[in-house]
């Protein structure tokens, strides 16, 4: 199951995803009461909180989130931004509360568990050095946070960004993991990789590249 929540200033997808038992929560970018109910009103317990990237507008409900419950992740690369949140809010004139130290680390290749769904981490380098996706290989779901979006790919202009790396992990790790699989972005509608392989003109171009 999947429930999607628009939360924060920004309009982040937050994800409360599970199967049997407890529930990942993707993103609890802010509005973390809205979050709260949705799990109360599913009967739903915390297993892990996980964020795709670092920026603040995906991370500003960490520790109201965490706590509730549950294990804080974020890639290694991306931690030290959780530090700098509030001050990275302010610059957009957005109050960010002070987020702490996450509880585990992701790198490339673990699987966590939360009751009987596992989410695969993929580590896709571009938008922030310590950028991962969420890989739910049993039910064909990919979370690509600010990775791959309907029709577009995230920024690279911010600090720690860099669009080759972009490119090469849309390329090597997300497009080969088959056209059915559905993509679930940080922004935005819900799309697949068949479907970004037609419409979307930086995967179009990627593949005139030859990449």
């Amino acid at each position: 199951m999947i429930k999607t929540l628009v939360v924060g200033p920004l309009d982040v997808n937050c994800y409360i995803v599970w199967e049997n038992g407890p529930a990942f929560v993707i993103d609890p970018g802010g509005d973390v009461d809205m979050i709260a109910q949705e799990l109360k009103k599913e009967g739903l317990s915390v297993a892990y909180i996980i964020n795709t990237h670092g920026h603040f507008d995906h991370v500003g409900g960490d520790a109201q989130m965490k706590a509730q419950g549950g294990v804080l992740a974020i890639h290694s690369e991306d931690a030290p931004l959780l530090d700098e949140a509030e001050d990275h809010g302010i610059l957009y004139g957005v109050k960010i509360p002070k987020q702490g130290a996450p509880d585990e680390l992701l790198e490339d290749g673990m699987k966590l568990q939360a009751g009987s769904l596992t989410l695969e981490v993929l580590h896709t380098p571009g938008h922030t050095r310590g950028g991962v996706c969420f890989f739910d290989r049993k039910n064909g779901d990919l979370f690509t946070g600010d990775t791959l979006f309907a029709g577009s790919v995230g920024r690279t202009d911010f600090e720690g960004g860099s669009f080759d790396e972009l490119m090469e992990s849309i390329s090597k790790k997300i497009l080969p993991l088959g056209d059915a699989v559905k993509v679930f972005p940080g922004h935005g509608p819900s799309s697949t990789i068949g479907r970004e392989k037609m419409m979307n003109p930086f995967v179009l171009d990627m593949a005139k590249e030859g990449r």
